[in-house]
């Protein structure tokens, strides 16, 4: 993925690391995180460590309660304890062929995400939601910004 990046944006800064050890030095503003990758408190803790004194965290993540309901066609709940899950997902490729992903996610509950981030990496919670046009429990996702 980086190879490819360097070639269509020759000249931008890139990163190979693991998130729970990165160290880039400096403060920012504003980071965004995608697809469930602070779901781990480590990780969670090195996204706090990069932000700037006012700075924003706005990040994804899975939502239980639409794990709890069964998910939705493409996505096998294998395991589900309230505080974890393991599943599957598959996606269709643009050639026509379908691949699976499979994860083992510890849960952070929408209810929870408050403390999480306090005790967790010493954040306040500024704003949650989900996708406006979805009940909670349709939901895939939910988003958190949080901020010092």
């Amino acid at each position: 993925m980086l190879a490819r990046l360097r070639v269509r944006l020759p000249g931008t800064e890139l990163v190979q690391s693991r998130i729970e050890s990165m160290n880039l030095g400096r403060r920012f503003d504003l980071i965004i995180v995608p697809s469930n990758i602070l779901c781990f408190i480590e990780r969670l803790r090195s996204a706090a460590n990069h932000l700037a004194e006012d700075g924003r965290l706005a990040f994804e993540l899975t939502n239980p309660y639409w794990l709890q309901a069964g998910a939705s066609p493409g996505v096998r709940v294998e395991a589900f304890d309230g505080n974890g899950a393991r599943f599957e997902v598959d996606y269709q490729l643009p050639d026509g062929r379908t691949i699976t992903q499979q994860a083992e996610i510890p849960l952070v509950w929408p209810d929870d995400v408050e403390h999480w981030l306090t005790f967790g990496a010493g954040l306040k919670l500024q704003r949650m939601f989900g996708r406006p046009d979805a009940e909670l429990e349709a939901a895939p996702s939910f988003y958190v910004v949080a901020g010092r």
